[in-house]
């Protein structure tokens, strides 16, 4: 061989998505370039037979020796023959103009590939909440500027005393800390309990010694409260990313962060990938909301990927929530457990609301088929005589929900997805999972008739009702339409926080953590509607949500909260009212143990869909067979059923359930699927996604 020993070699993960590339390719480094790459650089190389110039990241960097020792060099056919490695291609350049991916993030991308079973490509698209250097605009700012704090608000919480369990979580936590070691802590404290000036008094210590610190939140929405209240602390020393920015402010952000410039990184959770070398602490607040769970390959849970990163830079991680998810709770429970738990019991300086049930098959009998029952509307006109605020949940956006005909009882639903359009205020029937949508007809394109009825409301209805009913109000609806543009949701927010408005109506972004002094009053319009899911996390979710929902009221003086439901039946409602979480973990790990749901079993879900609905069914009847076939162990194999919805963007799914007794178990039946996928759909025809819960 002509190479000497000092020859550098870089293995290269090619930036296309396709399972045959999804391994490393060996190039050689030019002399020029060796002082010039470091690992996790993006290049530019020759590639396949037409050598055509392709990016990719390093991998790795080997001299010869190293190379000869790598698996793929001693079973790769390519490498038996005695010149192949004087045949190599070279890389061509370093590409200027794109992030590289550090060592950490390196590190972080080959985790998510082992422990989600990802193509590794999607692993480092995913460790880079920004792919590309943008210059900076002549009028671009920095965005945290636009964040004022208010210095009365400043002055408020300066005088704030912490009350003793407040004081023992940060003594916790802290004592922890300064071990220099990982440690892992969970708050659980009720709404308004201010585990926010907890983590805020961490952090303080956390920066004392020039440590580094991610702050993640479940929402966009939140990103104006968090940032104020850390401004108002630690004044400019901030960076937020989230992917509303545009990419030349995400770039700014992430160079602060890469350049040592901020201390503290603020955003949903692409901010887990902060280029920080010194990491000192990760705080994950309202741990139990489902946005932590990616939703796109790799589908990683940010609670594990923060709890490795933590691991790797000897780090502290905290967790907090009012109702936090019931896996995570019962390890914290266990003995001698990893967690350490922190208990938040009381209001920091205010009580809890109080909380009215409302039957709505009692209103209806009374007469009032409104959505509002007399109830409500008597409390929100107290509150506005009052000059106090008021804010209305709605899961659902839209005008009219159901859209059918009276005399044929055709219901108009989406063409590609299996579910109902919805209609809109602009007189458009729009699909909320594909983006179909057509003007509102006015008769029956199948039966012709004008009997046409709407049934059912959404945000936009809720607001025209609010406004007929209270003529006075000033309302302000908050939802995926009306938060569309650049900063949509903190411009919303900030006028609710000055007092712009008296009514709030909203999605779920409006109840998640949010901290508005002069809000007394919240209602729950339609509390059901996530009750009777598929899910066997309804109860859970129901529960999280409305004790969410409830706890925005009466945060700084006394408070109340309304539901309005049709079923008042379910223990979760009586739950909610005495906001008792741990009254309810106990009735919900007992009713998960019965049935073996996690925590006491792992879950693998494999979730495959395809155009072709026979060929569908074929493939999961020979899917379950081989999976009983490959079952040595105790795992009960639930399905395939359908999925709700059954039909999305013209793709039909179907489902399988394995319930298993560990976390490797599971890896297993993964891995069965997916061979199983590669065996039998040769043409690629179906999208398979696993997960493991």
């Amino acid at each position: 061989m002509n190479y000497k020993m000092d020859k550098i070699f870089a293995s290269i993960i090619v930036d296309i998505t396709t399972d045959s590339l999804n391994k490393p390719f060996i190039y050689v480094v030019p002399e020029e370039l060796v002082d010039n790459i470091k690992l996790g650089d993006k290049v530019i190389f020759p590639f396949g037979r037409g050598n055509a110039d392709k990016e990719g990241f390093v991998l790795e960097l080997l001299n010869l020796e190293q190379l000869k020792e790598k698996s793929f060099y001693k079973k790769d056919a390519y490498f038996k023959k005695e010149d192949a490695i004087d045949n190599l291609k070279s890389i061509k350049s370093v590409a200027s103009n794109k992030i590289a991916v550090n060592q950490i993030l390196l590190k972080i991308a080959i985790f998510l590939c082992r422990e989600y079973s990802a193509p590794l490509m999607n692993c480092f698209k995913a460790v880079l909440p920004v792919k590309k250097i943008v210059r900076k605009n002549k009028k671009q700012v920095d965005a945290i500027s636009k964040y004022k704090v208010n210095s009365d608000d400043k002055k408020f919480r300066e005088d704030i005393v912490l009350n003793r369990d407040q004081q023992n979580a940060i003594d916790g936590i802290l004592k922890e800390y300064k071990k220099g070691v990982f440690s892992e802590h969970l708050i659980y404290g009720v709404t308004g309990s201010g585990k926010t000036e907890v983590y805020i008094k961490v952090i303080e210590e956390v920066l004392k010694d020039n440590k580094q610190v991610i702050v993640l939140i479940p929402e966009i929405a939140l990103t104006h409260q968090t940032v104020i209240r850390l401004k108002e602390k630690f004044v400019d020393n901030i960076a937020i990313i989230h992917s509303r920015m545009s990419e030349g402010d995400k770039y700014i952000q992430y160079k602060k962060c890469e350049e040592g410039k901020t201390s503290i990184l603020v955003g949903p959770r692409s901010a887990m990938f902060a280029p920080f070398e010194n990491l000192g602490l990760i705080v994950i607040d309202e741990v139990n909301d489902y946005s932590y769970k990616s939703d796109t390959s790799p589908r990683y849970n940010t609670l594990d990927v923060a709890r490795y990163r933590c691991k790797e830079q000897n780090a502290t991680l905290v967790s907090l929530s009012a109702t936090p998810n019931i896996d995570l709770y019962y390890e914290a429970n266990k003995i001698n457990s990893d967690i350490i738990l922190h208990k938040l019991a009381k209001r920091a300086n205010s009580t809890l609301p109080e909380v009215f049930i409302i039957d709505m098959k009692k209103e209806v009998k009374n007469g009032n088929k409104s959505i509002f029952s007399k109830p409500l509307i008597d409390k929100i006109n107290d509150r506005l005589e009052k000059k106090e605020q008021i804010m209305l949940y709605m899961n659902r956006r839209g005008y009219n929900t159901i859209f059918t005909c009276k005399n044929c009882g055709q219901t108009y639903k989406c063409p590609h997805c299996d579910v109902s359009l919805v209609s809109h205020y602009d007189g458009m029937l729009k699909c909320h999972y594909c983006g179909y949508e057509i003007k509102e007809p006015m008769t029956c394109p199948h039966c012709n008739s004008k009997e046409i009825e709407k049934y059912g409301i959404g945000t936009e209805k809720l607001e025209e009702m609010c406004i007929d009913l209270f003529p006075k109000a000033r309302v302000l609806r908050m939802d995926r339409d009306t938060t569309s543009e650049k900063d949509g949701h903190d411009k919303i927010i900030e006028r609710f926080r000055n007092g712009e408005a008296d009514i709030l109506i909203g999605t779920q972004m409006i109840v998640k953590g949010h901290d508005f002094p002069n809000v007394t009053l919240v209602a729950i319009m339609r509390a059901d509607l996530s009750l009777y899911t598929e899910s066997y996390k309804s109860a859970e979710d129901t529960f999280s949500l409305l004790t969410q929902c409830v706890g925005r009221s009466g945060r700084k003086t006394s408070g109340e909260s309304v539901i309005q439901c049709y079923d008042t039946d379910s223990f979760v409602y009586d739950l909610v009212k005495e906001q008792d979480y741990e009254k309810f973990y106990i009735e919900e790990i007992a009713h998960r143990k019965k049935l073996k749901y996690p925590p006491f079993k792992k879950l693998m879900t494999a979730r495959v869909g395809t155009d072709n609905e026979a060929f569908l069914n074929t493939f999961m009847k020979d899917l379950k067979m081989v999976l009983n076939n490959k079952n040595d162990t105790e795992a009960i194999i639930l399905g395939p059923t359908k999925t709700n919805p059954e039909k999305i963007k013209d793709i039909h799914f179907s489902k399988i359930i394995v319930k298993c007794n560990s976390a490797d178990e599971a890896k297993k039946y993964r891995s069965i699927c997916k061979k199983f996928k590669d065996y039998a759909d040769k043409k690629n025809y179906l999208k398979m996604i696993v997960d493991i819960e």
